[in-house]
């Protein structure tokens, strides 16, 4: 089964229902988790495969784990902003197939930090370990990358895992707006390789609510218990900056 997990709450109301109706065709099943909900829109009623969810407390963005996938399932991870084709999850289910045997966790927004050297003396003397953030490469969604590439960290506004793979809600729960950060810490505790999928530039776009972004009110703040975390993977991913090479399938 494909099951796509989606958090949402009530501003984001109209964008939600936008990605709902693109995307619930596409999967099994879709479930949408009702961050400060009171009652499930009637709107959500209607579409077809469509499993709306009022959780107990209000689980932000790690509303996207709060409902445990089977182990047999593929699952996607996705925004409530982002603009899905309508071959979305038929591409990045192929392309995540065609990386091969092995454990995955793929997508198109992926970071991979890097050190700084004395190439430009500036960042190097600068280098602070809270400020971490600051220094990766990132190639983002809407952006051409023309062959799956390992990462240190993928996003959770655009992702693939398989169910028995997938964390649970419990790990994730207390990682509010640095899911990422989270997701890819589980990663590479269990040895499952992050993958930034190819696609061609704007096949995907994401941010209509760039104002609101947790990027700029949360990540760009260097929490220092956020950073400290992203130092128990940072650098260490086997295989990180390679290309993965297809096994058929990839497109």
């Amino acid at each position: 089964m494909i099951v796509a997990n989606l958090a949402t709450y009530p501003p984001r109301r109209d964008g939600m229902l936008d990605v709902v109706r693109a995307l619930a065709s596409q999967v099994d099943r879709l479930n949408v988790v009702l961050n400060e909900y009171d009652v499930i829109p009637a709107e959500l009623a209607s579409i077809d495969r469509v499993v709306p969810v009022i959780p107990e407390e209000n689980t932000m963005d790690v509303g996207k784990f709060y409902v445990q996938p089977a182990a047999e399932d593929l699952v996607m991870y996705v925004d409530d902003d982002i603009y899905p084709r309508a071959d979305f999850v038929s591409r990045t289910v192929d392309r995540f197939n065609a990386l091969g045997p092995g454990r995955w966790l793929a997508g198109y927004h992926g970071s991979l930090y890097l050190k700084p050297t004395l190439k430009h003396p500036i960042r190097y003397f600068s280098f602070s370990r809270q400020r971490i953030a600051n220094y990766r490469k990132v190639w983002a969604c809407d952006r051409a990358l023309d062959q799956a590439t390992v990462v240190d960290q993928i996003a959770t506004n655009s992702a693939i895992i398989r169910g028995a793979d997938a964390p649970t809600y419990e790990f994730m729960r207390d990682s509010r707006k640095f899911v990422d950060v989270r997701l890819a810490r589980w990663a590479f505790e269990r040895g499952i390789t992050p993958v930034c999928l190819p696609r061609d530039a704007s096949w995907l776009r994401i941010g209509r609510y760039g104002h609101e972004s947790i990027h700029n009110s949360f990540t760009m703040r260097h929490h220092a218990h956020v950073s400290e975390e992203i130092w128990t993977y940072a650098f260490k991913v086997a295989g990180r900056g390679e290309v993965v090479q297809s096994q058929g399938g990839m497109a």
